[in-house]
């Protein structure tokens, strides 16, 4: 998995919401949405649920999460 793509992934898990997420890596909302994108459509599947209160994880968002922190630690 591209790196950026990683973070993103992980600001949005950590922070709650897309928007939180792009200023805590200091980029536009819209490029955190693209790399969230670009990522569900690699694994074919969408990893967040989009709400106006922010994002929450899916069934696969919750198996992608649990598989980027044991890659990290």
């Amino acid at each position: 998995m591209d790196v950026e793509l990683a973070r993103s992934f992980l600001e949005i898990v950590s922070s709650g919401s897309f928007i939180r997420a792009s200023r805590r890596l200091n980029v536009a909302q819209t490029t955190v949405s693209a790399r969230i994108r670009s990522l569900e459509q690699q694994l074919g599947r969408p990893l967040f649920v989009r709400n106006k209160g922010g994002a929450s994880l899916t069934p696969a968002g919750e198996q992608r999460g649990q598989s980027c922190s044991t890659s990290s630690a």
